[in-house]
């Protein structure tokens, strides 16, 4: 009865971090920069950065010297459900800046705090997509490379399989299309964020601190040439407007918010 929950849900978002980490990340040489729990969209969103009433969920999204990990979290059952790898030296681009997802409320129109970013790749060999039906406890083989599950079979040609199917290198000839991650940043001013006893960040520093270490390790895993001038990939613009947001928020939609609103009140 005397917990705070605000506490509560800290811990249990810091144990999600770790969990992932060690879940997904096999390369017991990789070296984890960062982990932080963001907002995304689901799986069946056919677009991330399509306006249209976006239902976030939580998400992982883990930072490596060599990767990026993008991990659903059954929050329920503590465990990864499923996770996207994309290789640094695939990363060619992030957006940062607007993400609006609701017209419904003053509040989630607020340009200053609803902010996200977009990470673009070009899809390769090494990024996988995997969903778990059983479990991500995942057993380090002898054979560098390699991984087992939890049933003690080998998973190098389950990745080798999966990266073909959903990243691939070329395909008859031509280059997989760029994909996208699209996340957005948890609201700053809450009890939950101002619990952590430390000064706490704004939605947009969140975002720009996390795009610059995504760029800065990106940087160092993508062999420049012998004097070549690297050019920054992070680029600020409207991930969706409001004014993209207001044009696909439909008529039922406001219409049951406003019924909701008489509800409550």
């Amino acid at each position: 009865m005397t917990k705070d929950p605000a506490v509560s849900v800290l811990k249990m978002r810091e144990q999600a971090v770790d969990l992932c980490q060690k879940r997904v990340v096999a390369d017991e040489t990789e070296e984890f920069i960062g982990g932080w729990v963001l907002l995304g969209p689901p799986p069946s969103c056919p677009s991330p950065t399509s306006p249209g009433g976006q239902q976030l969920e939580e998400v992982v999204l883990l930072l490596t010297d060599r990767a990026l990990y993008l991990c659903r979290f059954d929050w329920g059952l503590d465990k990864v459900s499923s996770f996207e790898r994309v290789d640094l030296r695939h990363i060619v681009g992030i957006l940062f800046g607007t993400y609006i997802t609701s017209t419904l409320s003053p509040a989630h129109m607020d340009e200053l705090t609803n902010v996200g970013f977009v990470v673009s790749y070009q899809p390769g060999k090494d990024d996988v997509r995997r969903r778990n039906t059983r479990t991500m406890s995942n057993l380090v083989d002898e054979t560098p490379g390699k991984h087992r599950m939890s049933d003690g079979a080998s998973t190098s040609s389950v990745s080798e399989a999966l990266a073909t199917i959903f990243g691939g290198s070329k395909q008859g000839g031509r280059q997989q299309p760029v994909r996208k991650i699209a996340v957005k940043a948890p609201y700053a001013q809450s009890s939950i964020a101002k619990a952590g006893g430390v000064p706490n960040q704004t939605e947009i520093q969140r975002v720009v601190t996390i795009c610059a270490e995504i760029e800065r390790f990106s940087f160092k895993a993508q062999l420049a040439r012998e004097g070549e001038e690297r050019k920054s990939i992070i680029e600020k613009g409207d991930i969706i407007s409001v004014e993209e947001a207001k044009r696909s928020t439909g008529l039922l939609e406001q219409l049951g918010h406003a019924f909701k609103r008489m509800v409550w009140a």
